[in-house]
């Protein structure tokens, strides 16, 4: 497939190389599109098809180029002064090095491999037929403890089947991070990502250290209030989903367009104007968006009648507006985003989910829910955290110490970040390791940009705010990577990106609590 980049090679002229530039750029982009179209009928609707084999192979081809990549470097020296242009080139280039890697021929079939095994398997429990999707909802949302434990057990024996795979995945990944100069191919993203991942876990820990007493409380109070001895993985998130269970029959699935009308309504936004599809399915994950393009946007959620179900369902509209009001001036800084800038988007819209006027509206709560919600919003604060901290952390060291086992490396990290040992998943049944390395320490960057954000205009939920919402859109979400995230916030919230207002949030709910 000619893209038209062989042709920025043999251009002197400077207009007639931007223009050239401008056409490769664009028939790339419709690449990226056909290959998110058949991303979201495979995440949402289970479809394979061997024309991902084949864009893998054409961006791969095109991202390994050595004369192509000559040619943008001599042209961004050239056009140092000219920020757009500079810029563009230097996104680019970028991505250059992060697709080269992760479309090498070895890591695709690897990766393939893993998503065919993983999305394919299946095992019988008390006569039903359970998948890793269908396990991740029963982990969230079933209050059978014990069938939690069976199914946690049955995607470990999934995870152990599939570990020495996932391990050659992360050698070939690491390998071809260190021919590039990296330590190993977690320090790669981390770099793609402009953040540093060892001051990263010096933050949590000290996050940890100053929150021991709310934990404490909070592990106590799970442990009484469900008769549990001990918290397992496989209860961290129920814990934290339903520690109060909200027994209101208006969190349908079905109403899900119906309540993101509300949201959007509340910034001066006609959902009508937003081109997403929002559908409830079976997934192994709370929720998806894909922005296939500023015109065409999936947005998928864990087909389940919860609270959870509207915190994912919000989170996701987050990105689809992102997705819609981000820039697409320059089609490459549109589609290779910084993934920490989006999820600031999506956790700043996640806010909504515990605001009162919100869910009176919406839910017809009372008062006695209201604050039961507001309580179960400072445990999956602290917790949230922690979860993020933890499945990053287990990643970090799968990546430091891949010939170690997994199920001991996911054991030790579990008794670190929580303070105690228990039952634990297997890093190989763990689908987001697979498709999205290296990101979920991303979450607590961006619960640590949501708080900035909260500080810096003295709000607690978005809803309804909409002139912080338009600030959000002019520094924020409308440059895109024009700048880089960390810029972005700086110009909004006029400091560098910092844990503070997190721990201070985490503290402030911890003392209410205690």
């Amino acid at each position: 497939m000619n893209l038209g980049f062989e042709q920025l090679t043999q251009i002197k002229k400077l207009s007639d190389w931007k223009q050239a530039y401008e056409e490769a750029i664009k028939q790339l982009d419709q690449l990226y599109q056909e290959e998110e179209r058949l991303y979201y009928e495979m995440y949402a609707h289970g479809v394979q098809s061997q024309r991902i084999d084949e864009i893998q192979r054409i961006k791969h081809n095109l991202m390994t180029s050595e004369e192509l990549k000559e040619i943008l470097l001599s042209w961004k020296d050239v056009l140092q002064a000219d920020h757009v242009w500079h810029r563009r080139l230097e996104v680019f280039l970028a991505k250059m090095n992060e697709e080269a890697l992760d479309s090498h021929k070895e890591v695709v079939e690897l990766q393939k491999q893993l998503q065919g095994n993983l999305m394919g398997s299946s095992f019988t429990v008390n006569g039903k037929e359970y998948n890793l999707g269908s396990v991740h909802a029963n982990i969230i949302e079933n209050p059978d403890r014990h069938l939690r434990k069976l199914l946690l057990l049955e995607s470990k024996k999934i995870g152990k089947k599939n570990e020495d795979l996932f391990r050659r995945l992360i050698q070939k990944r690491n390998k071809l991070a260190q021919e590039m100069g990296y330590t190993n191919y977690y320090h790669f993203r981390c770099s793609q990502k402009e953040m540093n991942m060892d001051t990263y876990i010096k933050e949590m820990n000290l996050l940890l250290e100053q929150t021991r007493s709310f934990s404490k409380v909070w592990g106590n109070r799970i442990k009484e209030k469900f008769g549990w001895e001990k918290i397992h993985y496989y209860d961290q998130y129920f814990s934290t989903f339903h520690f109060n269970h909200i027994q209101n029959l208006s969190f349908s699935s079905n109403r899900m367009k119906e309540v993101l009308a509300d949201v959007a309504g509340s910034l001066g936004i006609s959902i009508e104007q937003i081109p997403v599809s929002i559908e409830s399915l079976e997934i192994p994950y709370g929720g998806f968006c894909i922005n296939i393009h500023p015109n065409n946007i999936k947005l998928v959620t864990n087909k389940r009648d919860s609270y959870s179900a509207f915190l994912s369902g919000i989170h996701e509209f987050g990105h689809a507006i992102d997705g819609y009001y981000s820039s697409y001036q320059y089609p490459e800084l549109y589609r290779f985003y910084s993934s920490i800038a989006a999820e600031s988007v999506a956790e700043s819209f996640q806010t909504i989910v515990t605001d009162k006027d919100f869910l009176l509206k919406n839910f017809d709560i009372q008062e006695d829910e209201y604050v039961q919600i507001a309580e179960m919003n400072q445990l999956t604060d602290l917790n949230m955290v922690k979860i993020n901290y933890y499945f990053s952390l287990v990643e970090y060291e799968l990546y430091k110490s891949p010939n170690r086992s997994f199920e001991a490396i996911a054991n030790e990290c579990y008794k670190r970040v929580f303070g105690y040992e228990g039952e634990t998943f297997h890093p190989a049944s763990e689908m987001f390791y697979i498709e999205n390395p290296a990101f979920f320490q991303d979450y607590n960057f961006a619960l640590a940009i949501r708080d900035m954000i909260r500080n810096k205009f003295s709000i607690q939920s978005l809803y309804g705010k909409k002139d912080v919402f338009n600030e959000i859109l002019k520094h924020f979400i409308e440059p895109n990577q024009l700048y880089s995230w960390q810029e972005r916030l700086e110009r909004l919230c006029g400091e560098r990106h910092t844990f503070l207002y997190l721990k201070q949030t985490l503290v402030k709910e911890g003392n209410q609590t205690c």
